[in-house]
């Protein structure tokens, strides 16, 4: 017989008079002070005058500092505030009671996963509505909401804030975790002086071992542009060692990871242009917002997916783009 453990508790705490365990009334009263609004927006107190927010759309209000790849926000307050206390989630583990809560509302659950990379964050099955935070028993914070049972961890909260400007390391590879092995999955083509190969394994970076696909991700997103990491990889039976430089991530999260952002092309999940950078690949070939990608020398394109792997895959120089503007079909070229 089978054990199967699901953390699928859910409990709304918020005004009940009967609830006894875990008891984060003590956390809500605390952090429902570290509210504050800027304009319609909710944000979080992180300073004694700064705060942040999660938001799909710019704010009307003015506002400080923005990330895009997390749809982050910070603001300023004349106002002194009530900053919360930020928790690493390095020692967040899996069942672990957490809650969510805003200014009104109290949510308990239980840690279900952690995520990997920018656009996945951290996941658990209590209510976490966007811009209300994650509160551990001892009332410190794990993380801002942004809606659907996730949120952004403080790591990333703490480093958006410190940050004089947006910037997360890319060695042009993306990676999937298969049991406990890691292993490069796709390769941007734009990245110079390739020295992984797809299925490669990464078995230690900067010579500690890796445990985690988040961890993995973590280090080389916080990296400094044209720090060199040091790579101890798996390829076939041969161990490789590898020096990589770190350059700029320019998709994920917010933005969409296709590798054509790097020259100046931003898809949606349809893969019609969303955003085309002034003066860009993009823009000098005529390409416009709405121009939906077809296919790339004969194969058909329908996802990001499919897209990063015929990247990762082809050894051509150069392909030839295939698009759609309102029934006219042209190609652009593009060098590899």
């Amino acid at each position: 017989m089978k054990l199967i453990v699901g953390f699928i508790l859910f409990v709304q705490v918020a005004f009940s008079a009967d609830f006894t365990y875990p008891d984060f009334k003590q956390c809500f009263e605390k952090n429902k002070k570290s509210f504050v609004y800027f304009g319609d927006i909710r944000a979080v107190a992180v300073g004694k005058h700064i705060a942040i927010a999660y938001s799909k759309t710019k704010p009307t209000v003015p506002y400080i500092k923005f990330d895009p790849f997390l749809n982050l926000y910070m603001f300023e307050s004349k106002k002194p505030l009530n900053p919360v206390k930020l928790k690493t989630t390095y020692g967040l583990k899996v069942g672990e009671w957490i809650a969510g809560m805003d200014e009104s509302s109290l949510y308990a659950g239980n840690f279900a996963k952690a995520g990997d990379v920018l656009d996945t964050f951290y996941l658990q099955n209590s209510k976490i509505d966007a811009n209300s935070i994650v509160s551990c028993l001892c009332c410190d914070v794990y993380g801002l909401g942004v809606g659907s049972g996730a949120f952004i961890g403080s790591e990333y909260i703490k480093r958006f804030i410190e940050s004089k400007t947006v910037f997360y390391g890319d060695i042009g590879a993306r990676f999937v975790q298969q049991g406990q092995e890691f292993i490069v999955h796709d390769l941007d083509p734009f990245y110079e002086n390739q020295k992984l190969k797809v299925g490669d394994k990464i078995l230690k970076i900067d010579n500690n071992k890796v445990y985690s696909l988040k961890g993995l991700n973590q280090k080389i997103l916080f990296s400094k542009l044209n720090q060199k990491l040091k790579l101890e990889v798996l390829r076939g039976t041969a161990l490789v060692k590898l020096d990589v430089l770190v350059a700029s991530r320019e998709g994920g999260g917010g933005l969409n990871d296709s590798f054509l952002e790097k020259k100046g092309i931003f898809f949606d999940a349809d893969m019609s242009i969303k955003k085309i950078n002034k003066d860009s690949f993009g823009e000098i070939n005529g390409l416009k917002v709405g121009d939906k990608l077809l296919q790339i020398d004969q194969i058909k394109i329908e996802s990001l997916t499919q897209l990063r792997a015929f990247f990762s895959k082809t050894k051509e120089t150069n392909v030839n783009l295939l698009f759609d503007r309102e029934d006219f079909q042209f190609f652009v070229n593009l060098s590899l």
